[in-house]
């Protein structure tokens, strides 16, 4: 039986959908649960590696189901070019559900993140006895919030970086050479 051709754009789009789906619903979960308000900086780079190691257990099994559809067997770069095209679809999806969020369902929302961020860093610090100099200084950080675009561009630059790294890696555990026999 012949193997039936498989589209890379088709499957990375396919599997970058789910990806992208999957972003957006625990970035929903995140914000109906208030996670962020709650966990604080430290919950908000714990959710950053939660979701870095999920988004890499995802591309690993989808590469994994590409390099099955392939026949049981993938070059380094092909797993790479999967993986890569996978995670910008999903980059795409994400930041086109951030743009609505952000403009639709809560414009209010990333300043008060700030506000919430803000406390808990003064209420830290002044138990931490921290000179009030040194408190004011780090009250005027939050001040400068980042406009839409700034924060939608860090979202995609951060996206592809992190995106590259995880093919790369996924694509070296998912290479296979196809095995040739020597017998006549």
């Amino acid at each position: 039986m012949e193997q039936k051709p498989v589209s890379l754009w088709k499957s990375s789009l396919t599997y970058g959908i789910y990806l992208g789906l999957i972003s957006i619903l625990l970035s929903v979960i995140i914000y109906i649960t208030g996670l962020i308000e709650k966990l604080g900086l430290m919950g908000t780079a714990l959710i950053g590696i939660a979701s870095l190691v999920l988004t890499f257990v995802f591309l690993l099994i989808f590469s994994k189901n590409y390099r099955k559809e392939m026949g049981g067997y993938i070059s380094f770069s092909d797993a790479f070019q999967f993986g890569l095209l996978a995670i910008l679809f999903s980059v795409i999806l994400s930041t086109v559900y951030n743009y609505i969020f952000h403009t639709l369902i809560d414009p209010e929302y990333t300043k008060n993140i700030m506000m919430v961020m803000q406390q808990k860093t003064i209420t830290y610090m002044e138990n931490a006895g921290v000179p009030e100099t040194q408190i004011d200084k780090a009250i005027e950080k939050f001040e400068d919030l980042p406009s839409l675009w700034d924060t939608l561009r860090q979202g995609i630059v951060s996206g592809l970086i992190s995106g590259v790294i995880l093919s790369l890696i996924t694509a070296a555990i998912v290479k296979k050479k196809e095995e040739f026999s020597t017998e006549i």
